[in-house]
């Protein structure tokens, strides 16, 4: 049941997806949460665990963090993993987070923290092939991308009489 509509900063929320990035990625490579899994999962003689009796009393285990640098982030040190960050400060106009205004040592951290994530293509031709525009008129155009797909005409010719060969009508074909 969702009882609220989620209302973030957007810098805000793509460098902690940015540090959960690298916090996975480094949780993968050790392998301290995340194990192999053998399979057969389970023994056919193995009866089913009880939810009630196995898992509902385990607590769960401390979220992942990244360990903030106090000189670096000091920035977002205070405010970067609470649930609603910023929510009645000056920064944020409240919890609509509608409008919101980020002071520069701020606004550079979560930039360094969220890098994993950003491109750092700034060359518009390099999404040529991932350009709704550029698709929508080579479609209209009935024109081929290079490395891109062929499109169908959109309107095909509707008198079959003017054409002036096919495969039918070859005059190379010998009928025997």
């Amino acid at each position: 049941f969702v009882n609220e509509v989620p209302k973030v900063i957007e810098p805000v929320y793509i460098a902690q997806w940015g540090t959960m990035w690298i916090m996975m990625r480094r949780e993968k490579r050790d392998r301290r949460h995340f194990k192999r899994m053998r399979f057969p999962p389970f023994d056919d003689e193995e009866p089913p665990l009880d939810y009630g009796d196995n898992v509902l009393d385990v607590d769960p285990v401390d979220a992942i963090e990244i360990e903030l640098d106090e000189e670096e982030d000091a920035g977002v040190l205070g405010w970067f993993y609470d649930h609603r960050p910023l929510q009645f400060t000056k920064m944020v106009n409240g919890p609509s987070y509608r409008t919101w205004q980020l002071p520069l040592p701020a606004m550079t951290a979560l930039h360094r923290l969220a890098s994993q994530l950003l491109s750092d293509i700034v060359d518009p031709n390099y999404f040529y092939l991932f350009d709704p525009k550029s698709f929508f008129t080579a479609k209209a155009l009935n024109m081929a991308i290079p490395g891109g797909p062929k499109f169908e005409p959109l309107y095909r010719d509707l008198d079959m009489d003017d054409d002036d060969w096919n495969e039918f009508n070859d005059i190379n074909k010998i009928i025997i």
